[in-house]
């Protein structure tokens, strides 16, 4: 993490404000912005913040409202926007008069009859809207001043078939009415369209139009009378007309200078000046805080606890620079940031792989690289367990475990220099279920190292479902690569007295064969492995079948016993060898599946 004075000259792929706390002091209002290789952190100036009619103060603090049914029509009046599935919150884009004092256009719906509808898709919000039996609605809110202004300057056009409506249809205008002149303009209209006859409602020049019908056409007293009253109504329509007309243009001069001063905020945003230029007072952001993303990681929990932040999470860097807590207005925003990181990291990662395996012979390649969390119990210390973040990496046949402060690998030196290397087919890897949990963490799995007399097992997690499904299919694939490039694994063992060798064969199975004849003693396919225990110490149980094709119920499996210094290490090979037959099975199954279905 660096200061940066100059312009930015990668392109800005997302940016958005969002509050940032370092843990100590008052949480302030940032840009947020995301690179093709950064995380670019602008913090606003104190002065701008508290500036423009308290907008930003606004975005900060949520209100609740009580909107009560339209006694006709039966709606709440208000049209909505957004929905998870759209990467918005549910965002209110058109008010009914009548709600003017009560919602704006910009404010987001954090929760309705205190639900929090945060992760309800836009159909859904509307769908809970509709079959709310009361006749009123309680409804939580926020204003999003970065919000306010795509809303307000959507085209109708485009408005209505972008937006559902929870309000009757309304005309489209170019401009809002205050509350007053909309209630008399209305009422107006409506004694106007009861008390005269529609044929005598035409637009244009009324005045000179009526003139010449009074003069010419027109000879009954009643006609005229009545004629005399409509043009005293058009006269007073076109006054009011230009009354509107003046209004309107007010209204869209206001708006462009709002435009224009939100032009003027957007491109200082992205031209950074100095702080010391007296003469640039209209600049917005100031110092920058640039994180690189290659070999970083995202967390939602707080720092080495089991405990989940909320609508927040913090980001930490290759050079172990950690950046503030960064707090988003919703859960829907929060994850929509936290998947974009993870996209750039994702790619950059890949890069970086791609490059080392071009300087690596195949056999040796890196199938798989990530960050994973590991829980650290504090017994001698008396202290609570703490999680701690390490880097695991697939490469060829063996498993690189990166911790204690050693960072990632940018090279293929750093391989060499890493003292943690397992082969993977003496690696057991079991997923966690629930009730098997430690702590409130979510997406454990345990990593069993045969050679590791230290730390034998480890309690490892994953922040999302996603990442440790993909963890497993890869950790899969390597396995299998590594036993079919592995073919077979001798162990020296005693049977019956003898010295012998177990040969753990991926096409043949198990073989015993005596070290000085060379002679096989007894041999069984992986299929015919019914059962297998252990002493925990030397000592491992098998029982086979007789027969594989055998179909009696009652058929007496053979018992052998085997005695093995190396015990850890045969099961866990065992075991890989079966996980391989058992995918290889699987895949075949599949295969087969799609050929019967062509």
């Amino acid at each position: 993490m660096h200061d940066r004075q100059q312009p930015y000259s990668i392109e800005v792929l997302f940016e958005d404000r969002v509050t940032l706390s370092d843990g100590r002091s008052k949480p302030h209002l940032v840009l947020l912005q995301l690179t093709s290789e950064t995380l670019i952190i602008r913090r606003l100036k104190t002065a701008q913040v508290s500036s423009i009619n308290n907008q930003d103060t606004q975005t900060i603090v949520s209100r609740n409202v009580t909107l009560r049914r339209h006694p006709k029509t039966r709606s709440f009046g208000f049209s909505i926007k957004g929905g998870c599935n759209t990467g918005f919150p549910v965002l209110i884009s058109r008010v009914v008069y009548t709600n003017a004092h009560l919602l704006h256009v910009g404010d987001a719906i954090l929760s309705i009859n205190n639900e929090d509808i945060s992760n309800l898709t836009h159909d859904e919000v509307i769908a809970k809207l509709r079959t709310i039996s009361n006749d009123q609605v309680d409804l939580t809110v926020k204003y999003m001043t970065n919000m306010a202004p795509y809303l307000q300057s959507t085209p109708s056009t485009i408005r209505s078939s972008l937006s559902s409506s929870v309000v009757p249809s309304i005309p489209p205008t170019s401009f809002t009415l205050p509350t007053s002149a909309s209630v008399r303009m209305r009422r107006q209209q409506n004694r106007l369209s009861a008390e005269y006859p529609c044929r005598y409602h035409r637009p244009g020049k009324q005045q000179q139009r009526l003139s010449l019908m009074l003069s010419d056409q027109l000879q009954d007293t009643e006609e005229r009378e009545l004629l005399s009253r409509l043009l005293l109504c058009e006269n007073e329509n076109e006054r009011c007309r230009r009354q509107l007309n003046a209004y309107a243009r007010e209204q869209k001069q206001q708006q462009q200078q709002q435009e224009e001063e939100e032009q003027q905020a957007t491109s200082s945003i992205s031209t950074l000046i100095d702080e010391d230029d007296e003469d640039n007072a209209t600049v917005d952001y100031v110092p920058v805080q640039e994180y690189s993303l290659l070999y970083a990681y995202v967390t939602q929990y707080l720092s080495g606890t089991d405990k989940l932040r909320t609508n927040s999470f913090q980001l930490h860097t290759l050079d172990g620079s950690q950046s503030g807590i960064i707090i988003a207005d919703t859960s829907v925003q929060q994850h929509m940031w936290i998947s974009r990181i993870n996209m750039v990291i994702h790619n950059l990662t890949t890069r970086t792989l791609t490059e080392l395996n071009q300087t690596l012979l195949p056999s040796e390649q890196v199938l798989y690289a990530t960050w994973v969390h590991e829980r650290i119990a504090k017994v001698d210390q008396n202290r609570l367990p703490e999680w701690k973040a390490m880097f695991l990496v697939f490469k060829g046949s063996d498993l690189y475990i990166f911790d204690e402060n050693k960072p990632p690998p940018l090279c293929a030196y750093d391989f060499i220099c890493c003292s943690r290397v397992y082969p993977i087919v003496e690696v057991l890897i079991e997923i966690i279920s629930p009730k098997y949990r430690l702590d409130d963490r979510q997406h454990c799995f345990t990593l069993t190292l045969s050679t590791d007399v230290a730390t034998q097992s480890r309690y490892l997690n994953f922040e999302t479902k996603t990442e440790l499904d993909e963890f497993n299919s890869n950790w899969q694939r390597s396995l299998y690569m590594a036993v079919h490039a592995l073919k077979t694994r001798a162990f020296g063992c005693m049977y019956q007295g003898q010295i012998c060798r177990l040969i753990i064969d991926i096409f043949k199975g198990f073989e015993m064969l005596n070290n000085e004849t060379n002679f096989t003693l007894w041999s069984y396919t992986f299929d015919q492995l019914q059962s297998s225990s252990d002493n925990g110490r030397d000592k491992i149980y098998f029982e086979f079948k007789r027969d594989l094709v055998s179909s009696e119920k009652n058929e007496v499996p053979v018992r052998i016993e085997v005695q093995c210094q190396h015990l850890r290490i045969l099961i866990h090979v065992i075991n890989a060898f079966l996980t391989v037959k058992l995918i290889g099975k699987r895949d075949d199954t599949i295969i087969q599946e799609n050929l019967s279905s062509d």
